[in-house]
């Protein structure tokens, strides 16, 4: 890479990486936005949800971590699943990511706005036109300030964060130590058995879960921009994903405890603010709104970094247009990726204003969205595998952590997604297949106009260079 081409290097530290981890979850907007989902599907299995989700997604993170040893590429997924398996999967896979993303710039802006206008308009709050123009705003706020250079946007993140967790375990302690005395429901071992699953609830279940951990992997796209880039976004990814499954399960069992399966139902998009104000006297109740306003605006960051910066390494390889590989002269950010982002997200904030309620729009963005993230997530821990082949068979531990766990990591992952295709609706598999398979206009027309060497290079494997052990054969764009 040169010049024009060039992300701003070593201005986001170790640190920095596993916040954004965190952060790219979005743990308070998830929990209050998918709890309700989650419960619907799975009763009071939801803690069990949450720890084979995790189980998966800890595959798919280890996965990243020793593919960005390989390559350190802001493409990521992209990158490595094309260089490693075929070029085609490669561009689908960040493809998917891409399209995941413009579908939760809605999904996720819906929450932030219904919680703004219930700080300063309770009146409108369930109003999907205002919910939608509410979002739309910090949607643009966000969409702005990643253009305007990687420091600012890490130090608002950092912040924003841990601010966020700050105000979780804050509500975790009091809903203890309120529900904990008197519980609607005792704790039981039984909430995380797999024999009190049926298949259906299983696999639904399981595919709400995968969406509560989506977002850790922006670690990746950010490799570029990382101190010890081969390393730390690789950890970074890992502790997130450590970071995040505690504070999940935590909360999904203290409101299993205090509230009925009825209540988290019927809270919807707003579970957290509905258990603030449970917990505190008015008006410290709102402390959970701006937990949910704060962890949306981040995540709404984070998500569009990942995108961009996807968008920045296809421009850069040739296989999307060309002005997606510039960036800004003065800031060095992926200024072209941000704009179209924008435009295509509110676009879909103008149709989904046409729809009869918030939680319906929430429903089918984030059903839709597991069935990418299933696609990409999978894709990416066939090519750990596939990259370190020959290695495989080294040691037990490289077999495992490498090999075995990734493929069935990725496995679990596709099958969910193919099974719960029939069960969903035509309405959501149309959003969540139809955007992605999208995706062949331009991989075709790009492929063929451009002529990029992304397609004819050699595929790689961990025996390219056996000269660079301690790196575990790193290759550098």
């Amino acid at each position: 890479m040169a010049g024009n081409h060039e992300l701003k290097s070593n201005e986001i530290t170790a640190f920095d990486s596993v916040i954004m981890g965190i952060a790219g979850t979005a743990p308070a907007y998830t929990i209050s936005a998918s709890t309700g989902a989650l419960i619907a599907a799975v009763g009071v299995m939801g803690p069990g949800s949450i720890l084979y989700a995790a189980v998966v997604m800890f595959g798919i993170a280890f996965a990243f971590m020793y593919l960005n040893k390989w390559r350190s590429d802001a493409g990521a997924s992209y990158a490595w699943v094309g260089r490693a398996i075929h070029p085609a999967l490669g561009f689908m896979s960040g493809w998917a990511l891409i399209v995941a993303t413009c579908l939760f710039m809605v999904a996720g802006s819906l929450p932030v706005g219904t919680a703004t206008l219930d700080l300063i308009a309770p009146s409108l709050a369930n109003n999907v036109v205002a919910v939608t123009i509410a979002g739309a705003f910090w949607f643009l706020a966000m969409n702005t300030l990643i253009m305007l250079g990687i420091q600012i946007t890490t130090k608002f993140q950092k912040y924003m964060t841990m601010l966020e967790v700050g105000i979780l375990l804050i509500i975790a302690v009091a809903a203890f130590l309120k529900f904990g005395m008197h519980p609607v429901k005792a704790f039981s071992w039984s909430w995380f058995s797999p024999m009190n699953f049926n298949l259906n609830t299983f696999m639904s279940g399981s595919l709400i879960a995968i969406f509560y951990y989506w977002g850790w992997d922006v670690t990746a796209n950010l490799t570029e921009e990382t101190k010890d880039r081969n390393r730390a976004p690789g950890y970074g990814g890992v502790f997130g994903m450590i970071g995040i499954f505690v504070l999940f399960e935590l909360m999904q069992i203290i409101f299993q405890m205090g509230l009925t399966t009825k209540q988290i139902t019927t809270a919807g998009a707003n579970l957290l603010p509905v258990i603030g104000n449970m917990i505190f006297p008015r008006p410290w109740g709102d402390i959970a709104l701006i937990a949910v306003t704060v962890s949306t605006i981040a995540t709404l960051e984070t998500s569009l970094l990942q995108a961009s910066r996807t968008l920045f390494s296809m421009g850069r390889d040739h296989v999307l247009g060309e002005k997606f590989g510039h960036l800004h002269h003065r800031f060095q950010t992926p200024w072209l990726a941000g704009i179209v982002m924008g435009i295509v997200s509110l676009l879909l904030f103008v149709i989904s204003s046409f729809s009869s309620g918030v939680n319906v729009v929430m429903t089918d963005a984030i059903t839709a969205i597991g069935l990418q993230i299933c696609f990409y997530y999978g894709l990416t821990g066939f090519a750990c595998a596939w990259y370190y082949r020959h290695d495989l068979l080294h040691n037990f531990k490289t077999f495992v952590m490498r090999g075995l766990w990734p493929v069935l990591s990725a496995m679990f992952l596709w099958t969910i997604a193919i099974y719960d295709i029939p069960l969903m609706g035509w309405q959501t598999d149309v959003i969540g297949l139809g955007t992605l398979a999208l995706g062949l206009i331009p991989l075709l027309y790009y492929r063929f106009k451009l002529k990029s060497h992304f397609y004819s290079e050699n595929r790689e494997t961990s025996r390219v260079n056996p000269v660079m052990p301690a790196a575990d054969n790193i290759v550098l764009k």
